[in-house]
């Protein structure tokens, strides 16, 4: 089957979705299927067309086209991805929604293949009548999300569209190498934050909690891995809060290095304020770190209050660092956390399965 794989960004940009994606398309490949991605450009000196492994990317610079609103760059776009879409004639496209998406609506009607729309992390006020992600739904063969509670939102939001969704979570591939799960240590504790460095991942909470309580644990470090708009703010934050020489910012990780990352870590916050299931709380459960959630979304799907991390109710800097120090002070209880996140990932998140079920709605609309 040819499969048009659509996403807003992909490597060498990082993040949850490149990440699962480079999982995600190999083993697709190796079941006999021909992917080719399309995507947008995120740096000017990057190629149009590039072959990462056996992927074949074709980018095209949609992103920059929305921004400026350039007419004359949203038509150029338009025209070239119909032509790509000529070209390829793929069997179905997988459209990872996003603002890009755009640009899949107006081309849509270039070849006949059906669409499957997966959703990530969407904010209620996407669901809009006249909204992009409204008309996706309704130009969609199926339409699919990655936590059983963003199901249970658009069948509320979309009633008339139920038959066409699912869920389908995520999976992590193996681990190339092995890699041996160290025990969190607790004496001189690292709290960790990784991911886009954006409001929705809510560092700025990150923050504040640790200002909070870095002079009852004054060991402790706040490290945040990642990159986006906001990491000037949160630095600028840091710093106005007195405990910048406590909070390491050393930028993105390669996909291939975040278990080590994950591995020197006491516990990991995801303080988010809206989400799909965030693929940095699987690695982190695969590690057997404790974690300290808010409860948005696909994250109580995972996380289970005091049994496999903590869950905050209100999502504040206060409530966020009293949990950071009920882990920090009890060791024990944050580490028996961390054993109970892993075998909950390993009943709930297999790998194979989530190829299956992705395989299995390709034939499906196909």
């Amino acid at each position: 089957m040819k499969i048009l794989y659509w996403t807003d960004f992909f490597l060498p940009w990082i993040g949850g979705i490149e990440t699962f994606s480079m999982d995600l398309i190999p083993a697709l490949q190796a079941r006999g299927h021909e992917v080719t991605v399309v995507t947008s450009f995120h740096k000017s000196n990057l190629p149009a067309v590039e072959d990462l492994g056996s992927i074949r990317v074709h980018r095209f610079p949609m992103w920059g086209a929305i921004r400026a609103n350039d007419l004359r760059g949203l038509v150029a776009v338009t025209r070239a991805i119909t032509a790509l879409k000529r070209e390829l004639r793929p069997d179905v496209t997988h459209l990872h929604f996003g603002a890009t998406s755009y640009f899949h609506l107006q081309t849509r009607t270039a070849v006949s293949a059906p669409t499957l729309t997966t959703v990530h992390a969407l904010p209620e006020s996407s669901l809009g009548e006249d909204s992009l992600f409204t008309k996706a739904v309704h130009t969609s063969r199926a339409v699919n999300t990655v936590s059983a509670r963003a199901h249970q939102v658009l069948s509320r939001a979309y009633p008339g569209v139920v038959d066409r969704l699912s869920f389908v979570y995520y999976g992590l591939a193996p681990l190339q190498s092995t890699m041996e799960v160290v025990s969190p240590s607790f004496d001189e504790p690292l709290i960790l934050c990784l991911g886009r460095l954006t409001p929705q991942k809510g560092f700025d909470l990150a923050v504040k909690a640790f200002a909070r309580i870095q002079q009852t644990v004054p060991k402790a470090r706040l490290v945040i891995v990642g990159e986006g708009v906001e990491e000037s703010a949160l630095k600028q934050l840091a710093a106005t809060l007195g405990i910048e020489e406590k909070v390491d910012f050393p930028g993105p990780v390669l996909p291939q290095d975040v278990y080590r990352v994950m591995n020197r870590a006491t516990m990991v916050l995801l303080p988010s304020r809206f989400e799909g299931l965030p693929l940095v709380a699987l690695q982190a459960a695969k590690m057997q770190r404790p974690i300290i959630s808010s409860a948005v979304d696909g994250l109580p799907e995972l996380i289970v209050d005091h049994e496999s991390g903590l869950v905050l109710k209100d999502n504040n800097e206060v409530e966020l660092g009293r949990a950071i120090l009920a882990l920090v002070q009890n060791p024990e209880a944050a580490i028996a956390m961390g054993k109970a996140v892993a075998k909950r990932f390993e009943e709930r998140f297999g790998f194979d399965h989530c190829v299956s079920q992705y395989e299995r709605l390709y034939h499906q609309i196909a």
